[in-house]
């Protein structure tokens, strides 16, 4: 599913749930005030506060819909969030009101009336807050959104409250009005850990904050086994509403023009997506590694070390010297037969694939085709082009950093 489809699922999703919550607040509260239950007028002043929690959500939602503009480039995502800092401070204010009024009613305690329809109204509530929590979960799992997902677990909370109020309405019946003060306090402390809750993770998130450390460690590893990359520097991951943006930055294997960065972030992003849910957009920034030793290797005709003579053919050069370089000084070097100069078709290619083998981060070559130049270009060996006017190995390795790329094939 896209982004656009996983918010229009997560809009109907708040929006049911508001409905059904609306309904079962009206209900608790009209039989609380006709029963007496103080119990069961603190549930339905719960569960209204789940209402303003799902409509937080609903609105924040439906504002991440929005196209962004100049002014918000990054979306209205961050509106849920905001709305739900809102709503925070009104569940921790109305939780202070509940148990004031507790306190009242436990001096001067008041009978139940109606014990029957109100106990009912009690186990109905329980049962329908449960489906409630149920359907937000799922939901909320399957589009990856920690607002859905933490509002169905505050209408799990409200489970636990009406069942209080089962057991304060229960406890009344057998002659333990008490008990249904006793019952507003409990809630009351749910009401401040929901406030508080919600306050903390809609804080985070305004302030950028990425909680699931386990997610930026296997990102890491997965970058770092592409081929290309030689190590992960720095990723970041911020949660605006549903959506995550992000910025990882990387190392590369040698030198890499932008049409190999452009490829390597095309896969880096991939990985990314596999791990992370709902992911807007991400910004991959490469640079090229530092090598300590340079490994050049150049065609030549025949084994006489650096006075070798060069070879024009890359494929029908019947051996390559290997030059280890490290601050500009040779510090050993090798001549190997070339295995795919009697090769009838490909000898090219071969050879490219057979320096790739030998690590070859840079290859001098006068001429060079379309295969060889690829498997070359996307290991990450850097083409130099061979002088006219050279006549051995040495003269060429002794300005091999002031050569031309060869930037295709010639």
């Amino acid at each position: 599913m896209t982004i656009k489809n996983n918010l229009c699922s997560g809009v109907n999703a708040s929006k049911n749930s508001t409905l059904a919550l609306v309904f079962l607040a009206a209900l608790k509260g009209i039989v609380g005030l006709y029963s007496g239950s103080t119990a069961l007028i603190a549930d339905a002043v719960h569960t209204s506060l789940d209402i303003f929690t799902s409509l937080a959500v609903w609105v924040g939602f439906k504002l991440s819909l929005k196209s962004s503009g100049e002014k918000f480039p990054y979306g209205y995502y961050k509106a849920e969030n905001l709305v739900a800092l809102f709503v925070s401070v009104i569940i921790l204010v109305s939780g202070v009101e509940l148990v004031r009024e507790a306190l009242v009613s436990i001096k001067d305690p008041a009978e139940i009336g109606l014990q029957g329809i109100a106990l009912g109204t009690a186990v109905f509530s329980v049962f329908a807050i449960y489906a409630i929590y149920k359907y937000k979960a799922r939901i909320g799992r399957q589009i990856d959104s920690q607002a859905l997902i933490a509002d169905a677990m505050h209408s799990y909370t409200d489970v636990f409250s009406s069942l209080v109020v089962v057991v304060a309405i229960a406890g009344s019946m057998l002659g333990m009005p008490w008990l249904d003060s006793i019952g507003v306090l409990v809630i009351s402390l749910m009401i401040f850990r929901l406030g508080i809750g919600i306050a903390r993770d809609s804080a985070l998130v305004l302030m950028d904050a990425w909680l699931d450390k386990g997610s930026i460690t296997r990102i890491r590893q997965a970058v770092g086994d592409i081929q290309g990359v030689n190590m992960v520097e720095d990723i970041r991951l911020r949660k605006s509403g549903l959506v995550v943006f992000g910025e990882i930055v990387i190392e590369t294997e040698g030198d890499a023009d932008l049409k190999r960065v452009e490829m390597l972030s095309g896969e880096i992003k991939r990985v990314i997506k596999k791990e992370i849910k709902n992911l807007e957009h991400v910004v991959v920034n490469a640079r090229p590694g530092k090598m300590a030793v340079v490994r050049v290797a150049v065609p030549v005709e025949a084994q006489d070390g650096l006075h070798s003579k060069l070879s024009p053919h890359l494929g029908k050069a019947p051996f390559f010297i290997i030059i280890d370089i490290e601050d500009n000084n040779i510090k050993g070097w090798d001549i190997i037969e070339n295995p795919a100069a009697d090769l009838e078709r490909k000898k090219g290619v071969k050879s490219a694939e057979f320096l790739v083998s030998r690590d070859v981060n840079v290859l001098i070559v006068y001429d060079i085709g379309a295969g060889p130049f690829y498997t070359l270009h996307d290991n990450f060996v850097k083409m130099l082009q061979m002088p006219d006017a050279a006549g051995n190995v040495e003269e060429v390795v002794d300005k091999v950093f002031d050569l031309n790329v060869v930037t295709s094939p010639t």
